[in-house]
């Protein structure tokens, strides 16, 4: 299959002339008049779901890890109130929301055949709070929300009571519906979970039977699997970084579907296919300018609020995004989040960023045209992009052109991705960057409070009213004094960001409705690739938008 996909670029422009009847992008997936089942399909994935454990990184795929081991509630943290999917119940014991209570659904068996229980819900806390590796979840469990060791007890095989150090208002969200609970008896022995080479064990829809890291992942069907057998009998993903060469393997059948946002330029041309069904989706994805705040000018929380002021999001949006999405204006969270502050704003205002970059001493002292330092120092600010993705890179250059107008010289490097991840994640050797900003940093309230407890620890100038808003967080009790300090919380990031939002895109995915065509819509899961989509119609109620089966 990797020999195959290497192929597809050459083929584009005899692709290209193919077309067929006019199919209108959907807003729903009900309306399907293809294949409801299908015995097998292949599935490009953009990047892969590591050794498919909670250690194993994929952070972009997690639907492939949520096939396999599953949560407790569900479908996942960001949308509406929680379904269950392990437990029976989950609920507060205590008016502080720090005791809770955990039932789990009798006869849910793992894919070994034992029987899930209370020790492996313990075991799965216990392993990401202390055991010898971190991973993507495990702040779920040491630091927000914090799950102190002497604080969870087992009652019997499928109840177990969890004490939080801190209230846990949402408690049956985050982490019940984001931590994937993992089988006692294969991981207790394993001393670095990052090295597994094995087959994760779960309870899930679809057994892992085979896999290579970076290149695909076959799936077959759990028939006995507790909320019904799946609908589609096996699934063959297969891993394919570049965005073109995925969507021209979907164009001439090497795969069933891509897992990956039609980029808004394909759009219209895409809606052309006879074979091709495109689905708008709620898409809980930014683009976001990052600031390297470690160290200054970016640190200063003066520079902040004004480069906040400096960038027209709706130009963004209507040139790079070709209005497809919301105007980052908005501000952080993603507006659509169950927390978000509806107050959120982040106005362009080309006028006052000047006035602030002028107040705090960034003039043009040689008369060149462009602001020095307040210490006379000429500026050429980097500005890093992934040159895989082409429309970070077109947004980067529209940025230097905003800085450019008042005054403020910049240049853009766009790199390899390997060599952009280790400048902009290891070595933080950048001014700033446009990447994506995914929903575990826009839609989780949790892990906001993640992101700002890195800040506090890290930023080169404190902001000592976040960190007083960091502490009335964790002394909220009930959801609505959570929510409030939340808001409260956010109208402070949005005042000095390190992650200024550029535009959230609307979601535009692709498949072949000829070959299965019973798709599904997930608030938070961003586009119909989850287990949901494989499974029963009449198990998907509760967990899939309403205008779908």
């Amino acid at each position: 299959m990797k020999q195959q996909i290497t192929i597809f670029l050459g083929c584009l422009l005899l692709l290209a002339g193919c077309g067929g009847q006019k199919n209108e992008v959907q807003t729903e997936t009900g309306t399907a008049k293809g294949p409801q089942r299908a015995e097998e399909l292949t599935i490009g994935i953009y990047d892969d779901a590591g050794n498919v454990s909670t250690w194993g990184g994929g952070s972009y795929s997690p639907w492939v890890l949520d096939a396999v081991c599953e949560r407790l509630t569900g479908p996942n943290p960001y949308g509406s109130t929680p379904q269950m999917v392990l437990a029976e119940y989950v609920k507060p014991l205590s008016e502080d929301f720090t005791l809770w209570e955990i039932k789990l659904k009798p006869g849910i068996t793992w894919h070994d055949g034992t029987p899930l229980t209370s020790e492996d819900v313990k075991f799965t806390i216990d392993y990401n709070r202390e055991g010898p590796s971190n991973n993507r979840y495990s702040h779920h469990t040491s630091s927000v929300p914090r799950l102190p060791g002497e604080g969870i007890t087992i009652i019997d095989e499928l109840t177990l009571r969890v004490t939080g150090a801190f209230p846990l208002p949402y408690f049956d969200r985050e982490p019940c519906a984001e931590l994937p609970i993992v089988q006692k008896a294969q991981w207790e022995t394993i001393k670095d979970p990052r090295q597994f080479t094995g087959k994760s064990i779960g309870t899930g829809p679809y057994k892992l039977v085979d896999y290579r890291v970076g290149e695909y992942y076959r799936l077959e069907a759990n028939q006995d699997y507790h909320l019904g057998a799946p609908l589609v009998k096996k699934l063959n993903l297969v891993v394919i970084r570049d965005f073109s060469t995925m969507f021209t393997a979907l164009r001439s059948g090497e795969i069933d579907a891509a897992a990956r946002n039609l980029p808004p330029e394909m759009v219209e041309e895409w809606s052309q296919l006879s074979t091709i069904t495109i689905v708008k989706t709620p898409y809980l994805w930014g683009a976001c300018v990052n600031l390297d705040t470690t160290k200054l000018p970016f640190g200063d929380l003066g520079v902040r609020e004004a480069l906040s002021y400096a960038f027209d999001r709706e130009e963004l949006l209507r040139i790079v995004a070709l209005g497809h999405g919301i105007s980052g204006t908005a501000g952080y969270p993603h507006p659509k989040a169950f927390h978000a502050n509806p107050n959120n704003s982040t106005p362009y205002d080309r006028e006052k960023a000047a006035q602030l970059f002028t107040e705090m001493g960034y003039v043009d002292r040689d008369g060149d045209g462009f602001r020095e330092t307040p210490a006379g120092e000429p500026i050429d600010w980097r500005i890093l992009v992934d040159a895989s993705a082409p429309l970070y890179v077109r947004a980067a250059e529209i940025i230097r052109e905003h800085l450019a107008a008042i005054q403020l010289k910049a240049h853009v490097e766009a790199l390899e991705s390997a060599a952009y991840n280790e400048v902009v994640n290891v070595t933080g050797n950048y001014n700033m960057t446009v990447m994506e900003f995914v929903p575990h940093g826009l839609a989780d309230d949790d892990m906001m409070m993640v992101l700002q407890y890195g800040e506090q620890k890290t930023d080169a100038v404190p902001y000592p009213e976040r960190d007083q808003a960091l502490i009335d967080w964790t002394q909220a009790v009930t959801p609505e004094e959570r929510i409030a300090a939340s808001h409260r919380l956010q109208t402070l990031i949005n005042k000095h960001p390190k992650r200024i939002m550029l535009w959230y895109p609307d979601g535009f995915f692709a498949y072949n409705h000829t070959k299965y065509d019973n798709y599904s819509v997930i608030m938070g899961e961003n586009d119909i690739f989850h287990k949901y989509s494989f499974l029963p119609n009449e198990v998907r109620k509760g967990f899939v938008l309403e205008n779908t089966p």
